[in-house]
C-alpha cells in the first residue's frame, strides 16, 4: 500500500492529477477525522479540519513528492491544525469516546468468497466493541500504518501504553473468532506457536 500512496503523491505533485488526490484523500481522510473528533469533539469542526488540510496539501502539490512517510506527515500536520484550533478558541478538549463510532475495514472487492465476507465481518464486530482509544491506537497502526513511536507521538502516551493497547486489541479480537470459529480451527495468537 505505501508503494501505492507514493505513487498517488507523485502523481498529483508531477501531473496535477486530480484522481490521484481524490484516492489519497479517500484512503487517509477516514481515519483522520476518527483523530480529529478524539482531539476536538466535534465531528462538523474535524471534517472542516481535515478538509482544511487537503485544501492546503492541494495548494501545495508540487512539493508533495519529497514527503517521506506520508501518513505521519498528515496526522502530525492534522494534530497541529488541531491544536491551534483549540487554542484559539481559548480551551482545551481531552479525549473524548464517540459513542456509536464505527471503524470499517477496507473491502477486499466482489472476488471474496462469503467465508472470507463471514470472517472479515467478525473481525469488523470484534474491532468496533473495543474501547475508543484502542481502536484509535489500532487503526492507526494497522490501517494507516503508523509506527508505534508515531502513534505514541501523536497521541502523547507512551509507546507502553500504545503496546497495552494492541496487545489489548489482539486479545479480544482472537477472544471473539475463537468464539464463533468452529472448534478445529486455530487461531493464531501473537506470542504463541501455532504448531504450523
Amino acid at each position: 500500500m505505501s508503494d501505492m500512496i507514493k505513487e498517488w503523491l507523485e502523481q498529483t505533485a508531477a501531473n496535477d492529477c486530480h484522481a490521484s488526490f481524490e484516492k489519497l484523500y479517500l484512503h487517509f481522510a477516514p481515519g483522520m477525522q476518527s483523530f480529529a473528533l478524539s482531539m476536538v469533539g466535534d465531528k462538523e469542526v474535524a471534517l472542516d479540519l481535515v478538509q482544511d488540510l487537503f485544501v492546503t496539501l492541494w495548494s501545495n502539490r508540487k512539493s508533495m513528492a519529497a514527503i517521506e512517510h506520508p501518513a505521519n506527515y498528515l496526522y502530525c500536520a492534522l494534530k497541529n491544525n488541531a491544536v491551534h484550533y483549540l487554542k484559539s478558541r481559548k480551551r482545551v478538549t481531552p479525549f473524548v469516546e464517540a459513542e456509536n463510532e464505527r471503524i470499517t475495514l477496507v473491502g477486499e472487492g466482489p472476488e471474496a468468497d462469503v467465508a472470507a465476507k463471514e470472517i472479515k465481518q467478525l473481525l469488523e464486530t470484534a474491532i468496533n466493541g473495543l474501547p475508543y482509544k484502542c481502536r484509535l491506537v489500532f487503526r492507526l497502526i494497522k490501517d494507516d500504518g503508523l509506527r508505534y513511536k508515531e502513534v505514541a507521538h501523536l497521541l502523547d502516551i507512551s509507546i507502553k501504553t500504545v503496546e497495552a493497547h494492541m496487545r489489548l486489541a489482539y486479545t479480544r479480537i482472537v477472544e471473539c473468532l475463537e468464539a464463533v470459529l468452529p472448534q478445529h480451527t486455530t487461531v493464531y495468537k501473537p506470542g504463541k506457536r501455532s504448531g504450523i
